[in-house]
């Protein structure tokens, strides 16, 4: 039987399930997103992280894949990490089409550092939003939920008891270093959401929830509305901010009129689920 590692790739993190018969393991690396690889410092790190994973295959699912230019410079990177594999790179999508639905349909959407989501028919995204990255959309991402937090902070927007709690919470607080912090990152999307999660993973003022949920509007009206959607969809969530704010979205959903919702995270885990159930089929 093959040897199989499946990854699943976001900006900040990179869940992997390596297959080898009956037996599977779990890993957590840094997030691999083509835009922002590090080709020598990253495979070093794998090369290391991975030590024991030496699979005949591997599937990447990544953010930031689905066309040709940055799935060959995916693939190259791999291939230098895994020489020996036959390598598959898809986007996140199509990951998480194949791993919540199977060959099935619905709904699949992504609130991570960045933010995405398809229509999924036959097991296969046939229809997607335009997420446009972290400088003009990704709405109700983290990355999205960081820049909402410091355009209300510096510009003064909240009530005194909002501005006085992300004084005492944000780090660093003063202007000039919080703008050093993000924009000399060779990673400011990675740095955005950091920090929402650094100030969310608190118990917040109301305010603050009520901008969580303001972010998951805009992520419907912006980028679910574009899959032109019945309302009787089977709608799945994945990401780290879905699944730390999943009564949020629930909420917000339902009063848009989607009532079948279901935040499922980390994604790994089904895919691990069907490999053991044998319902897994690639392309």
């Amino acid at each position: 039987m093959k040897k199989i590692l499946i990854a699943d790739s976001g900006a900040t993190k990179t869940d992997w399930l390596f297959v080898d018969g009956e037996l599977h393991k779990f890993y957590r690396t840094g997030g691999l997103h083509p835009a922002f690889l590090d080709e020598e410092a990253d495979a070093a790190d794998l090369k290391v992280e991975l030590s024991d994973a030496i699979p005949d295959e591997l599937w990447f699912f990544g953010t930031g894949l689905g066309n040709s230019e940055s799935d060959q410079k995916m693939s190259a990177f791999l291939t230098t990490v895994f020489p020996t594999a036959k390598i598959h790179v898809k986007s996140d999508l199509e990951g998480s089409a194949r791993a919540f639905f199977g060959s099935g349909h619905g709904v699949v959407a992504i609130l991570g550092t960045g933010s995405i989501c398809a229509k999924v028919e036959s097991g296969r995204p046939v229809r997607q939003s335009a997420a446009l990255g972290f400088a003009i959309g990704d709405e109700g991402s983290a990355a999205h939920l960081g820049q909402k937090i410091l355009r209300g902070y510096y510009r003064n927007q909240f009530s005194e008891e909002t501005h006085d709690f992300l004084k005492r919470n944000l780090e660093p607080e003063n202007y000039g270093d919080m703008m050093a912090r993000i924009y000399q990152s060779d990673k400011p999307n990675r740095e955005l959401a950091s920090l929402a999660g650094e100030i969310l993973e608190k118990s917040v003022p109301d305010e603050l929830n009520f901008l969580i949920k303001e972010a998951f509007k805009e992520f419907i009206e912006q980028q679910l509305a574009m899959l032109d959607l019945s309302g009787n969809e089977r709608i799945i969530f994945t990401g780290k901010v879905a699944d730390a704010h999943q009564d949020k979205i629930i909420d917000v959903m339902n009063e848009a009129g989607f009532s079948d919702v279901e935040v499922r995270y980390p994604m790994i885990e089904s895919f691990l689920e069907r490999v053991k159930s044998r319902s897994i089929k690639f392309w």
